[in-house]
């Protein structure tokens, strides 16, 4: 058998030896390691939670600011709806005024010459209706 040999039993005792020695300095290496990680490790644990609790911060007040912003944007357009409201309130006030100060102005024109009143009229009503035939004309063309 081989492993009677004296050189090979030798060279099987050096390797035995040798395995045994890296093993043993694997085993220390890992003991140092993790004695060195230790207080890295708390650190990085400590780390975590510190960013887990920043963004749930961080959520909580975008959410409470965006919630702030939109509450100012309603305002905003309540307040610009509220003036818009009060300009087109206006606007009709106003046109309403002129129309009747206009309808005023022709009763007072149409009582002031009947027959001019009822002249415009059929002359307007003349012209209206000859650009409807003339529209239709081209329209049959």
């Amino acid at each position: 058998m081989l492993t009677q040999n004296p050189k090979v039993r030798k060279e099987l005792n050096h390797l035995s030896d040798s395995a045994d020695s890296a093993i043993s300095h694997i085993k220390h290496a890992a003991r140092d390691t993790r004695e060195a990680a230790a207080p890295v490790s708390g650190e990085v644990k400590a780390l975590i939670a510190q960013l887990e609790h920043t963004i749930q911060v961080l959520a909580h007040e975008g959410s409470a600011e965006s919630l702030r912003a939109g509450q100012r944007l309603r305002e905003r357009a309540a307040e610009m709806a509220h003036r818009l409201r009060a300009q087109t309130t206006d606007g009709v006030m106003r046109a309403r005024e002129r129309m009747d100060g206009a309808v005023e102005h022709s009763r007072q024109r149409v009582a002031e010459s009947p027959l001019k009143a009822v002249a415009l009229a059929a002359a307007v009503g003349a012209v209206i209706g000859l650009l409807l035939a003339n529209g239709r004309h081209h329209d049959e063309e």
